[in-house]
């Protein structure tokens, strides 16, 4: 009869000590968020025009950024998914917006849409937009290759480009590497921009 107190307090004992345990369990590390950014609008005079409505969009992303999780590559082969370092939105989406905010300060574009265009209307010019790869190493550099097509108000291509463009990351952490690819979402609306005023 003296063996069940025992058993209870070697019970009690070892749950006491895995308390510490759980209590850790529950803590995870913090989420961090992330979103592309444009440079902010210049106050000097408005781009030159002729001014035609223009739409961006669509805008097709690979499947392998399809996710909240910021990629990054650990080398040629090899791939890496930040479960707490994070988009604060779909990629594709803010990639679309950063673009249109970087073209509105290089093209005159009224009214500046993207799509889904607005009910009821159609741009004059269309952007649509083949991104391959979007992606870099932590604390090395950021990567964008892209082509993209100019099509008219009846959806006749005028012209089709494709480019990569490279940007080094200025720190070690994602910050750092949204900050780069936020550089090269720049670049490219220079290119677009470029290929608009050609026609």
């Amino acid at each position: 009869m003296k063996t069940a107190p025992r058993f209870l307090a070697a019970c009690i004992a070892a749950a006491a000590c895995s308390l510490p345990l759980l209590a850790g369990c529950g803590k995870s590390a913090p989420t961090h968020f992330y979103s592309l950014s444009a440079p902010p609008p210049k106050t000097a005079e408005a781009p030159a025009g002729p001014c035609l409505s223009l739409g961006i969009g669509p805008v097709d992303f690979p499947a392998y950024l399809d996710r909240s999780q910021i990629v990054t590559r650990l080398g040629q082969n090899q791939m890496h998914l930040a479960d707490f370092e994070q988009w604060i939105e779909p990629l594709r989406e803010n990639f679309q917006r950063a673009l249109t905010d970087n073209l509105a300060a290089l093209v005159c574009a009224k009214p500046l849409v993207t799509y889904p265009w607005p009910a009821g209307g159609h741009p004059d010019r269309q952007v649509v937009i083949q991104v391959a790869s979007f992606d870099g190493s932590l604390g090395q550099e950021a990567w964008l290759k892209a082509s993209w097509s100019v099509l008219d108000a009846d959806g006749k291509s005028l012209t089709w480009r494709t480019a990569e463009y490279r940007e080094a990351a200025a720190g070690p952490d994602y910050a750092a590497l949204a900050a780069a690819q936020s550089r090269l979402v720049e670049k490219f609306a220079k290119d677009v921009a470029e290929s608009l005023r050609a026609q």
